[in-house]
């Protein structure tokens, strides 16, 4: 195979802003041994030693080996000064190994052909820096590619909504990054927006660093399902790309990531989606999530699988997690990075029209369903504002999250009645009733009501639904920021022991059911967003709770009739559920095809 049919897959790369905080992204171990002096080239001190084995800068061969029918890939390297280049492989339990050694002198260029046969239970690839006593050592360029002539393209599709400085800010990254530019045919942006992104003051340069690749669209807002669902369908009527890249307006990319994932779906041998995974914008050498698989039996995601959740790269670094070295399963990928192959949305259709919360994992679902996976690669990601600071199920948000996985189960579970996931549904309100948030219990119920009636309302309900939730979810005291002054006494602990909790939890819900409030709703308590728990109001009937920013306070005030009206209400809609369960589930996915056709959506579109 000659030269010109290779093709570059995987740069060396460094970072060029932030370098103190997402250094150990890019080197792992003793990042003050080396100084970063451009795009992609490092410096080692005399006597320093660095490793290139880290989550942007290890080669993922286990996943190249076992979703390509590339056998080999060729490492070439430009290095100078003094000093030791060594490869290093892994294995599937990151135990590490030196499969080659050059010696620099002055100038020194490596070409190494490394089978993939080795990696197939798991294992990656990297560099490794030794400068000699007395010189430095400098890395200038180091690359993977392949013996095969990869050429498919993507087009970038973004939605926003009231976000423009973020939304400008992840185009600028696009814009400056050269090294995109042989992937990427177009960036669609669809602005939902009032506040816009082309009224900013840096868009105007933004705009003119990518000329007409740039295509910027205005629709009402139809949550983030109909912002993406336009910029897939603008993709499929340019029709310029093999694949559609869906970016989050308020993520920053790491502009090599998206290199890669164009280059490893290009190459892989069978269809798939490739998911990034998401870097805390917040922490940023922390990875909030990676390879994240469903769980049928509840209808929510598996949060109990070691490392795959926030990864902190500055305490354990890529060459010793074992998770990363390992091909995972995944089952679905956030939206805030997912590459699609363009003839899968022919073939399947574009989101579900649910507006927000739980499109990417439906999609995702479906997508397997039709013989496609999700694969998501060490090493292709972009950072997003974490989660921590956030949580939905306390805001209108809570009803779009409840209603979508229940969507979502309808449409892909594989049980006839799908028990677990209905008590789990049960139970979860539970926790938000003895927890005086009546807003959330409502909203749920809601989600819950809205299942019952069927899919005919989804796509009307793109325009109207988030509105009337948040009018409801508005008029409940636990939604609305008070000045109170909080009281002095922090709420209580959680009770230790099995049969001390079980016992607290069984009086509390009875106190809260049979006994009259105390007093005339006036905080006892102070409670921390992260110290909120059933056991918080056992013994008191109002509180302070501060908002999961910690940006406000909002009352927590028992009430006994809503208490009982809830858990009524809870009680009669899961009997239903489960009742009308098979029907419902016959219902969805006759109607599913329909729902997300391409057609469907641009009549929706041009309402």
């Amino acid at each position: 195979m000659n030269a010109a049919a290779r093709t570059v897959v995987w740069r060396t790369v460094f970072p060029v802003a932030d370098v103190d905080q997402v250094l150990p992204l890019y080197i792992d171990g003793d990042s003050g041994a080396a100084s970063v002096v451009g795009r992609h080239a490092v410096r080692v001190r005399p006597t320093g030693r660095v490793s290139l084995g880290s989550y942007f800068n290890a080669f993922p061969a286990s996943y190249w080996q076992k979703y390509t029918d590339t056998s080999s890939v060729r490492l070439h390297v430009r290095a100078s000064g003094h000093g030791t280049v060594l490869v290093q492989g892994s294995d599937a339990t990151a135990r590490s190994h030196v499969i080659a050694r050059t010696e620099v002198i002055e100038d020194a260029e490596i070409d190494l052909v490394v089978p993939l046969e080795p990696f197939g239970a798991g294992g990656a690839l990297w560099l490794d820096l030794h400068a000699a006593p007395d010189a430095h050592l400098e890395l200038h360029e180091a690359a993977w590619s392949v013996d095969s002539e990869l050429k498919a393209t993507a087009t970038i599709a973004m939605a926003t909504f009231n976000r423009p400085t973020d939304c400008v800010a992840q185009l600028a990254v696009l814009a400056q990054d050269t090294g995109i530019g042989g992937v990427i045919d177009r960036v669609v942006v669809v602005d939902q927006g009032s506040d816009l992104a082309e009224n900013q003051p840096d868009f105007g340069r933004t705009a003119e660093a990518l000329g007409d690749r740039l295509v910027l669209l205005r629709q009402r807002n139809l949550g983030g399902s109909g912002g993406f669902s336009r910029g897939m369908l603008e993709a499929m009527r340019m029709d310029e790309s093999e694949f559609v890249l869906l970016l989050d307006d308020d993520a920053i990319s790491e502009p090599e990531a998206i290199v890669r994932a164009v280059r490893f779906a290009d190459a892989a041998r069978s269809p798939m989606l490739v998911g990034g995974g998401m870097l805390h914008l917040d922490d940023r050498a922390v990875l909030y999530a990676q390879s994240e698989q469903w769980d049928h039996r509840i209808g929510w995601v598996r949060l109990d699988r070691e490392d795959a959740y926030d990864h902190d790269f500055s305490r354990v670094g890529f060459r010793r997690a074992a998770f990363f070295h390992a091909p995972q399963r995944s089952d679905f990928n956030g939206w805030w990075m997912c590459l699609i192959p363009s003839s899968l949305l022919r073939e399947i259709g574009l989101a579900m029209p649910v507006f927000l919360k739980g499109d990417d994992v439906e999609f995702s679902l479906r997508a397997r369903d039709h013989g496609v996976p999700t694969i998501s690669i060490p090493g292709v990601a972009l950072w997003h504002m974490g989660w921590r600071g956030k949580s939905p199920t306390r805001t209108w948000e809570a009803y779009f999250l409840h209603r979508n996985r229940l969507i979502t189960e309808l449409l892909h579970s594989p049980h006839h009645r799908p028990t677990g996931l209905i008590l789990h549904s049960f139970l979860g309100d539970m926790k938000p009733l003895l927890t005086l948030q009546y807003s959330a219990v409502r909203l749920r119920a809601l989600a819950v009501a809205d299942v019952l009636s069927g899919p005919d309302r989804l796509l009307d309900w793109l325009d109207d639904r988030a509105g009337r939730v948040k009018k409801e979810w508005s008029t409940y005291p636990d939604a609305t920021p008070v000045d109170d002054q909080k009281p002095d006494l922090e709420g209580a602990d959680p009770p230790r022991g099995g049969l001390r909790a079980a016992s607290t939890l069984i009086l509390t819900l009875g106190r809260h059911l049979l006994l009259r409030p105390r007093g005339d709703g006036v905080a006892e308590v102070h409670v921390a967003a992260d110290r909120l728990g059933w056991w918080t109001f056992a013994a008191v009937d109002a509180g302070l709770v501060d908002t999961a920013d910690g940006a406000a306070r909002v009352r927590y005030v028992r009430s006994r009739k809503g208490t009982r009206r809830a858990l009524w209400r809870s009680l009669r809609l899961h009997a239903m559920l489960w009742s009308r369960w098979p029907h419902l589930a016959k219902t969805f996915r006759t109607r599913a095809g329909s729902l997300t056709a391409p057609e469907r959506w641009a009549e929706v579109f041009v309402k």
